[in-house]
């Protein structure tokens, strides 16, 4: 049972302002209010720095990322995935532990049970240990899932985050990646990696969390001659453009909450949260100081962990809050496909 942290929050006082003479009511009402206000900030942030506490978070280790496969699977597809996770970690570092799983079959690989067998027991046995019981329910249900999925072609790449541990854990499970498109297989890598990165960080909304994931599959598969970083880039502009004006990237800060009070705009959940927050990472990396792409992970995230996203999101792409961010953003999606990748260009290392 995961166990909640319980802290004894200290309580500011708001003292009762007295007029003084020659002061009127009004005057003092306002200084109640101005120092109400400062209160009610600072319980905020006070909220937010024990709810970034309780988060249990990966760290920077030394130990590399376990892979578990059918080795019947062609090597092809094992070299693409790790290769493109080994550049993430080459660039961000190498966070976790991280248990990493690719399973595939392209014609008959996993129709001996045996060998499906032996990934679903190193799959339960990793998450649950000792536990006889959870190991049992696990083989049954989601450990036999996978291998299901696999058999009847599902092409899957997702992060799980195993935080009922000590340590938790990041899976990065990929299931028939040779159904991927190919080299874009590589920015896949990529792509659920620099997740494991951002679990090493308290969490930040769904488009900023995809969006950074996407712009660094993009960057650094842009670098390792992968993909076209521009073309990349266009594509997802072009994405962000056919929504029109039915939905919008703040819409996505929550996908849990937008699916349960929103959910005819779950529609959108690829243009929005990953092409528009794309195309905002790159925004607020442009407003930065240093418009360095290496700053946004070295900088930006570390403030994270110490403001909470909204305020480091605010520092870091020097606006006054993140409504004004938003509004910056939209106006700039409303400039021409020529100004907006100008901007890419401007970008530094």
């Amino acid at each position: 049972m995961r166990q909640k942290q319980v802290s004894e929050m200290k309580m500011l006082s708001v003292p009762l302002v007295r007029a003084e003479r020659g002061e009127g009511a009004v005057l003092a009402m306002i200084r109640f209010l101005c120092l109400l206000v400062i209160a009610l900030h600072a319980c905020a942030d006070f909220a937010s720095a024990q709810e970034s506490q309780e988060e249990k978070l990966l760290t920077r280790i030394k130990q590399p990322p376990t892979y578990v496969r059918n080795e019947n699977y062609e090597q092809k597809w094992f070299d693409t995935v790790k290769a493109g996770i080994d550049k993430a970690r080459d660039y961000l570092g190498n966070y976790g532990p991280v248990q990493v799983y690719i399973i595939g079959q392209q014609s008959d690989e996993l129709e001996d049970p045996k060998i499906g067998q032996a990934i679903v027991e190193a799959f339960c046995r990793r998450r649950h240990l000792n536990s006889r019981d959870r190991i049992t329910d696990c083989l049954k249900g989601s450990g036999a899932s996978l291998i299901e999925r696999a058999r009847d072609g599902s092409t899957e790449a997702y992060l799980s985050y195993v935080d009922y541990t000590d340590p938790p854990f990041a899976e990065l499970v990929f299931i028939n990646p040779h159904g991927f498109p190919f080299p874009y297989l590589y920015t896949r890598g990529i792509h659920e990696y620099t997740h494991v990165f951002q679990r090493a960080f308290p969490r930040t909304p769904t488009w900023m969390t995809e969006g950074g994931a996407e712009f660094l599959a993009f960057y650094l598969g842009g670098r390792n001659k992968w993909v076209d970083f521009d073309q990349s880039m266009n594509q997802s502009m072009r994405m962000v453009q056919s929504v029109g004006d039915d939905a919008m990237m703040k819409d996505f800060e929550d996908v849990e909450k937008l699916e349960k009070e929103q959910p005819e705009l779950k529609k959108y959940y690829r243009h929005l949260a990953y092409d528009a927050g794309v195309w905002a990472v790159a925004f607020a990396i442009h407003r930065s100081k240093s418009r360095s792409v290496k700053a946004y992970t070295k900088r930006f995230y570390p403030m994270v962990g110490r403001l909470g996203w909204q305020q480091a999101l605010s520092r870091y792409a020097n606006v006054r809050d993140t409504s004004e961010f938003y509004q910056r953003f939209q106006q700039f999606l409303d400039q021409p496909i020529g100004v907006q990748m100008k901007m890419l260009e401007e970008l530094k290392p």
